[in-house]
Protein backbone atom coordinates (compact mmCIF):
# COMPACT_ATOMS: atom_id res chain seq x y z
CA UNK A 1 0.00 0.00 0.00
CA UNK A 2 3.05 2.38 0.95
CA UNK A 3 4.26 1.98 -2.39
CA UNK A 4 1.53 2.35 -4.33
CA UNK A 5 0.94 5.70 -2.19
CA UNK A 6 4.56 6.89 -2.95
CA UNK A 7 4.16 6.20 -6.54
CA UNK A 8 1.08 8.18 -6.70
CA UNK A 9 3.00 10.58 -4.70
CA UNK A 10 5.71 10.83 -7.59
CA UNK A 11 3.39 10.89 -10.29
CA UNK A 12 1.65 14.18 -9.51
CA UNK A 13 4.77 15.92 -8.69
CA UNK A 14 6.06 15.13 -12.18
CA UNK A 15 2.47 16.25 -13.66
CA UNK A 16 2.84 19.22 -11.84
CA UNK A 17 6.22 20.05 -12.88
CA UNK A 18 5.26 19.27 -16.75
CA UNK A 19 2.02 21.83 -16.03
CA UNK A 20 3.17 24.12 -13.95
CA UNK A 21 2.39 27.12 -16.34
CA UNK A 22 -1.02 25.74 -16.76
CA UNK A 23 -1.64 24.66 -12.96
CA UNK A 24 -2.89 27.81 -11.05
CA UNK A 25 -2.88 26.81 -7.23
CA UNK A 26 -4.69 28.96 -4.17
CA UNK A 27 -2.94 31.29 -2.25
CA UNK A 28 -4.72 31.51 0.78
CA UNK A 29 -3.06 34.52 2.15
CA UNK A 30 -3.65 36.17 -1.30
CA UNK A 31 -6.01 39.49 -0.96
CA UNK A 32 -7.49 41.47 -3.40
CA UNK A 33 -8.43 45.21 -2.93
CA UNK A 34 -9.86 48.10 -5.32
CA UNK A 35 -10.02 51.25 -5.02
CA UNK A 36 -8.60 50.79 -1.74
CA UNK A 37 -11.11 48.45 -0.33
CA UNK A 38 -10.68 44.51 0.48
CA UNK A 39 -13.26 42.73 -1.81
CA UNK A 40 -14.73 40.16 0.11
CA UNK A 41 -14.92 36.79 -0.99
CA UNK A 42 -12.22 37.17 -3.81
CA UNK A 43 -9.53 33.61 -3.90
CA UNK A 44 -5.99 34.33 -5.86
CA UNK A 45 -4.68 31.27 -7.38
CA UNK A 46 -1.34 31.77 -9.06
CA UNK A 47 1.26 30.02 -10.87
CA UNK A 48 4.79 29.03 -11.22
CA UNK A 49 5.34 32.13 -13.31
CA UNK A 50 3.12 34.58 -10.82
CA UNK A 51 0.07 34.56 -13.38
CA UNK A 52 -2.84 35.31 -10.93
CA UNK A 53 -6.35 34.15 -11.33
CA UNK A 54 -8.99 35.95 -9.51
CA UNK A 55 -12.63 34.14 -8.49
CA UNK A 56 -15.03 35.79 -6.67
CA UNK A 57 -18.32 33.89 -5.30
CA UNK A 58 -20.46 36.68 -4.43
CA UNK A 59 -18.70 39.97 -6.38
CA UNK A 60 -19.91 43.39 -5.49
CA UNK A 61 -23.15 44.71 -7.64
CA UNK A 62 -23.18 41.36 -9.31
CA UNK A 63 -26.55 39.27 -8.88
CA UNK A 64 -26.20 36.45 -6.39
CA UNK A 65 -24.48 33.27 -7.40
CA UNK A 66 -23.09 34.73 -10.30
CA UNK A 67 -18.94 34.05 -10.23
CA UNK A 68 -16.46 35.80 -11.67
CA UNK A 69 -13.20 34.51 -13.06
CA UNK A 70 -10.33 37.25 -14.22
CA UNK A 71 -7.05 35.72 -15.49
CA UNK A 72 -3.69 38.56 -15.62
CA UNK A 73 -0.66 36.88 -17.52
CA UNK A 74 2.56 38.82 -18.43
CA UNK A 75 2.57 40.25 -21.68
CA UNK A 76 -1.36 38.90 -22.58
CA UNK A 77 -4.62 40.87 -21.92
CA UNK A 78 -6.74 41.03 -19.02
CA UNK A 79 -9.84 38.67 -19.27
CA UNK A 80 -12.01 35.56 -18.80
CA UNK A 81 -10.08 32.49 -19.43
CA UNK A 82 -12.08 30.19 -22.15
CA UNK A 83 -11.75 27.22 -20.52
CA UNK A 84 -10.72 26.35 -16.55
CA UNK A 85 -10.89 23.33 -14.53
CA UNK A 86 -11.31 23.60 -11.41
CA UNK A 87 -11.74 22.08 -7.78
CA UNK A 88 -12.96 25.11 -5.76
CA UNK A 89 -10.53 26.49 -3.25
CA UNK A 90 -7.69 24.15 -3.86
CA UNK A 91 -6.37 24.37 -7.69
CA UNK A 92 -7.34 25.50 -11.11
CA UNK A 93 -5.94 23.95 -14.88
CA UNK A 94 -5.95 26.07 -17.20
CA UNK A 95 -5.97 25.24 -21.25
CA UNK A 96 -2.69 26.24 -22.34
CA UNK A 97 0.29 27.41 -20.74
CA UNK A 98 -0.73 31.04 -21.83
CA UNK A 99 -4.11 30.51 -21.55
CA UNK A 100 -7.14 31.12 -23.98
CA UNK A 101 -9.40 33.71 -23.38
CA UNK A 102 -13.14 33.78 -24.04
CA UNK A 103 -13.33 37.84 -23.46
CA UNK A 104 -10.85 40.75 -23.02
CA UNK A 105 -11.91 42.98 -20.65
CA UNK A 106 -11.55 46.23 -23.01
CA UNK A 107 -9.75 49.02 -21.05
CA UNK A 108 -8.01 46.77 -18.39
CA UNK A 109 -4.59 46.80 -18.28
CA UNK A 110 -1.65 45.81 -16.23
CA UNK A 111 0.07 48.36 -14.90
CA UNK A 112 2.85 46.79 -12.54
CA UNK A 113 3.31 42.70 -12.28
CA UNK A 114 5.64 40.75 -9.58
CA UNK A 115 6.29 38.02 -7.72
CA UNK A 116 4.96 40.18 -4.17
CA UNK A 117 2.16 42.49 -5.73
CA UNK A 118 0.17 42.57 -9.43
CA UNK A 119 -1.51 46.47 -10.00
CA UNK A 120 -4.34 46.49 -12.23
CA UNK A 121 -6.80 48.67 -13.58
CA UNK A 122 -10.09 47.30 -14.38
CA UNK A 123 -12.94 47.47 -17.06
CA UNK A 124 -14.36 49.90 -15.25
CA UNK A 125 -10.96 51.87 -14.81
CA UNK A 126 -10.70 50.99 -11.09
CA UNK A 127 -7.50 50.10 -9.38
CA UNK A 128 -7.05 46.89 -8.47
CA UNK A 129 -4.20 45.50 -6.06
CA UNK A 130 -3.46 41.50 -5.63
CA UNK A 131 -1.27 41.58 -2.83
CA UNK A 132 0.91 37.39 -2.92
CA UNK A 133 2.70 35.71 -0.21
Amino acid sequence: MKKIIALIVVILLVLAVIYRQRLYLRDPLGSVTRDGVHEDGAQVYINWSSDVLLENDNPPGAAPGQMTLTLIQHARPIGLPKQMHCLHWLVCLADADQATLAAADPGAHIESMSSKQVAFRDYNGREAVVTLH
